[in-house]
């Protein structure tokens, strides 16, 4: 199970990157949102929402990744 959501994390980051190469929306910024939803779902579905914060944890990351890219290049 670890590794699938590990999986799922990745696929995100790799969509978030794409999504924001074509400014529809920044990986930051959905981090962000993914993690407000984590935050919301973690009252009533407390194992989803875990899995929510660690895949906003992956955006995130990709976010500063992408960040640190720009200044670089």
């Amino acid at each position: 199970m670890d590794a699938l959501v590990r999986a799922h994390g990745e696929c995100l980051a790799f969509l978030a990157t794409i999504l924001e190469r074509e400014r529809v929306v920044a990986s930051g910024d959905l981090a962000r949102m993914l993690a407000e939803f984590a935050s919301v779902s973690a009252a009533e579905r407390p194992a989803e929402a875990r899995i929510l914060s660690l895949w906003a944890t992956y955006l995130e990351d990709a976010s500063v990744s992408l960040r640190d890219a720009s200044v670089l290049h």
